[in-house]
């Protein structure tokens, strides 16, 4: 029996305390950021994954709208499906 494709990844993007800004959780198209070898993307079943970000993180919701972020460095990492962020670490 062929597996299903997931068509969504679950996001949780996360600020330091104190940091004033908000972050988010939801499902998600993609996520779209860099790091020390350039661009990339994020898609429902991309390989377990870990990396620094740099300068500019993009979530494309499932209602189609784009949710940018800027910030100096961060970690992103992918497990199964569901992506997290900690963005100004």
């Amino acid at each position: 029996m062929k597996k299903k494709k997931n068509e969504q990844i679950n996001v949780t993007l996360f600020w330091p305390p104190g940091a004033g800004r908000s972050g988010y959780k939801g499902p998600a198209f993609a996520v779209s950021s860099e790091n020390s070898l350039g661009k990339f993307d994020i898609l429902p079943e991309h390989t377990n994954f870990i990396s620094l970000i740099f300068n500019k993180l993009s979530i494309l919701t499932l209602g189609k709208r784009k949710i940018d972020f800027q910030f100096k460095r961060g970690v992103l990492e992918v497990s199964e499906d569901n992506v997290k962020i900690f963005l100004g670490v």
